[in-house]
């Protein structure tokens, strides 16, 4: 029987450490956070300079947290979500 991607990484996950499971979660959330800003950033047409200068946020902050290389604070998140006419929420997660 073939093995897919997803059988093989869950097989995998069940078998990290705890300390390694929620290293997971938060590059998960980085991560979720980062396409969600480039996305409506494409949407808008801007740059990541442009988007810098909208919310007073240098560039090279913008670039990380789009790699998800750094977790922005809830002040950050949310003047880039003013600076794309959006809201930050918290949503339930789907079980």
């Amino acid at each position: 029987m073939a093995r897919n991607y997803q059988d093989v990484t869950a097989s995998r996950r069940e078998r990290l450490s705890p300390e390694a499971k929620a290293h997971r979660e938060v590059f998960e959330q980085a991560y979720d956070i980062a396409v969600q800003i480039i996305g409506l950033r494409e949407r808008h047409g801007l740059t990541q300079g442009e988007l810098a200068e909208r919310c007073g946020i240098d560039q090279g902050d913008i670039s990380r947290i789009e790699r998800g290389s750094t977790s922005p604070t809830a002040r950050t998140l949310q003047r880039i979500a003013e600076a794309l006419d959006s809201d930050v929420r918290l949503v339930a997660r789907a079980r």
